[in-house]
């Protein structure tokens, strides 16, 4: 999807020299090109007299790979009834024309949301008169160095959270880690079927479920059962089913917990912050389990949050893809901006680059100043009782500073109860067990997955025809058995084909927050999430 072509608007102005249906030379006309005007004419054979067609191309966010013009479209498919018979090859990077592909069960038109959206990324990707660069990728982490490069496996034992911090967390480079985490020891009992069938077999779970083996997961078709059923159908070698991440529900504050019902029943097997990963904090916790000797395929996509994936059976092979190739990757979101560190925003899911709901992170930070705020009014208070120079001043500029501190407390509150446009927010809300109000809930076909479907990520035949971009980005590749781990950064794409035993495959994955600081003490460059953790679970 990242287009390389220079950094300007381009228009494409197609004349339309003859009346619809009107015999023409099929001569094929290169197309001319204005450099003042940055208009680029292409003769067409059968345009009916209408208006003309208008392409909005927009800025490339990667411009490393960028020839010196954008590549000549051979028709237009905006609504112009223009009878083309072709269509262009631009895919997403296009917010007018999409792309030529073999048929719409792979590439669906867009919708109209989706239409404005682009329009939307177009304005704030388009660059200053000094900008050199578009900002829609601002990705500066480490990236794949070649084709078909193999990710490199380290030990356990020749790491400790420091090092492990300076040369892959904060680097954002994905690698393999063999050995088992000292902390983490006892999810090894996790093994043995009859251990799962008696602590969580009557827990009820979502389980993903696929129509045939050669579909992919991911698709967000699930249906709920007792853990014990799963497990049944895991030893009958039922190879649809799989179980993933789980909907969590909020806690009294209204936060979304570490980790699904089921899984706080295993809680005693495993640490909530396991010491490799130093100073970073927790999002969520999952098991996976699911059967199948063939390869079932996650299909292709990226995760929010970091990811320490610990695999206990079978074997999972990773192909991934770095977040600067994200314009290559077909998305189902609306790409609006790649933080420095990786972090991926879709329209309508604007975020900091550490993650955090803007409303929510300008609410916090609210909040704290308001705290500051409260505690600087009774030191002033103090001082006055006590007679000190200059405390009657004092006094003055921490009621100031509170009254500043409750506004911006006000307007927080008041932003997360309207939208945009004023009206006024609502969500749906489900409820299960103890009536919990479910977060954080799996949704059909997300805008983290890419269109492309899982088995064409082989044939470079058909990905020239229907997604030539992908075939610009650089892929790594590694397996990880039973005994090894991986990390892997936030928002690096990944296709995951996992392969079982006799009695299925199974791992267990941490989600840390994406850190955006540059010290292993402060990994974070606000203290937005170590206080949410401090506040929820050390107080405890």
């Amino acid at each position: 999807m990242r287009v390389k072509v220079p950094h300007k608007m381009v228009h494409l102005d197609f004349k339309h020299p003859t009346p619809a249906n009107t015999p023409t030379s099929t001569t094929t006309t290169h197309a001319t090109t204005d450099p003042k005007h940055q208009t680029t004419t292409f003769p067409h054979s059968e345009h009916p007299p209408t208006d003309n067609c208008l392409l909005i191309v927009l800025p490339p966010a990667t411009p490393h790979r960028a020839p010196d013009i954008a590549p000549p479209p051979t028709s237009c498919s905006r609504d112009c009834n223009c009878n083309c018979k072709d269509r262009l090859d631009f895919s997403a990077s296009c917010a007018v024309l999409r792309p030529k592909y073999p048929s719409e069960d792979i590439m669906p038109k867009r919708s109209r949301e989706e239409r404005v959206a682009l329009e939307k990324r177009s304005k704030l990707a388009a660059p200053n008169e000094d900008d050199e660069e578009p900002s829609i990728n601002q990705y500066i982490g480490w990236t794949v160095p070649t084709e078909d490069y193999g990710l490199p496996t380290i030990n356990i034992a020749d790491v400790n959270p420091e090092t492990f911090y300076s040369e892959y967390i904060k680097p954002r480079r994905p690698v393999v880690i063999r050995g088992v985490l000292p902390d983490v020891t006892q999810i090894e009992k996790w093994k043995s079927v009859s251990y799962l069938e008696e602590m969580v077999g009557d827990q009820s779970i979502m389980v993903e479920k696929r129509s045939s083996t050669k579909d992919s997961f991911g698709k967000g078709n699930e249906i709920r059962m007792k853990f014990k059923q799963f497990l049944q159908l895991i030893k009958e070698g039922d190879d649809k089913h799989y179980l993933t991440t789980q909907d969590v529900q909020a806690n009294s504050d209204g936060r979304p917990d570490l980790m699904s019902p089921f899984m706080k029943v295993l809680q005693g097997d495993f640490p909530l912050r396991p010491e490799l990963m130093g100073n970073l904090i927790p999002q969520n916790i999952n098991m996976w389990l699911g059967n199948n000797n063939d390869g079932a395929s996650s299909g292709l996509h990226h995760d929010y949050h970091d990811n320490l994936y610990i695999v206990l059976k079978g074997r999972k092979r990773f192909r991934l893809y770095s977040p600067i190739d994200t314009e290559n990757m077909y998305t189902r979101g609306v790409l609006m901006k790649v933080h420095s560190n990786g972090r991926i925003n879709y329209a309508g899911e604007e975020t900091t680059a550490y993650g955090a709901d803007l409303k929510s992170d300008a609410a916090a930070l609210a909040a704290r100043r308001k705290d500051e705020a409260e505690k600087m009014l009774e030191e002033a208070e103090q001082a006055v009782e006590e007679g000190k120079p200059g405390a009657h001043e004092q006094l003055e500029r921490a009621e100031e500073e509170l009254e500043q501190a409750m506004d911006a407390v006000l307007d927080a509150e008041m932003g997360d109860d309207e939208d945009d446009d004023g009206a006024t927010s609502t969500t749906d809300e489900e409820y299960y067990g103890d009536q919990r109000r479910l977060v954080d809930k799996t949704v059909k076909n997300p805008n983290n997955f890419s269109r492309i479907l899982a088995h064409l990520l082989d044939d470079e035949e058909k990905l020239k025809e229907a997604y030539p971009d992908l075939l610009n980005a650089n892929a790594a590749f590694c397996n990880v058995e039973a005994g090894s781990i991986l990390y892997l950064p936030a928002s690096w794409f990944h296709e995951v084909t996992s392969y079982g035993t006799k009695d299925g495959h199974l791992a267990m994955n941490y989600w840390f927050h994406p850190p955006d600081g540059n010290k292993f003490d402060a990994p974070y460059s606000t203290n937005f999430w170590p206080n949410d953790y401090r506040d929820r679970f050390d107080n405890d």
